[in-house]
């Protein structure tokens, strides 16, 4: 069971890489016409949005006037905490 444990935290650190990655890509992706950078976002976007999408809409309410997204930001937080759960 150590070993799954082991396997499942790591495979949320490179979830966390890839988290992170797509939001930094995001603040690129409408400024460019860079085809690497928007094929990036793209696969990118496809592995995270599904799990942005509850925590956008549970924070909508309290951040549309924020005028920015904090989701990615609350995903990693949470991901990092059940990595070391974990460990």
């Amino acid at each position: 069971m150590d070993r799954l444990a082991w396997f499942i935290s790591e495979l949320l650190e490179i979830y966390t890489i890839i988290v992170f990655a797509n939001a930094i890509l995001s603040w690129f992706v409408s400024g460019t016409q860079n085809s690497v950078v928007r094929q990036l976002y793209w696969w990118t976007s496809r592995l995270v949005d599904p799990v942005l999408s509850p925590i956008r809409n549970a924070l909508g309410p309290m951040t549309r006037s924020l005028g920015i997204d904090i989701s990615p930001f609350v995903l990693i937080l949470l991901l990092q905490f059940l990595a070391r759960i974990l460990r």
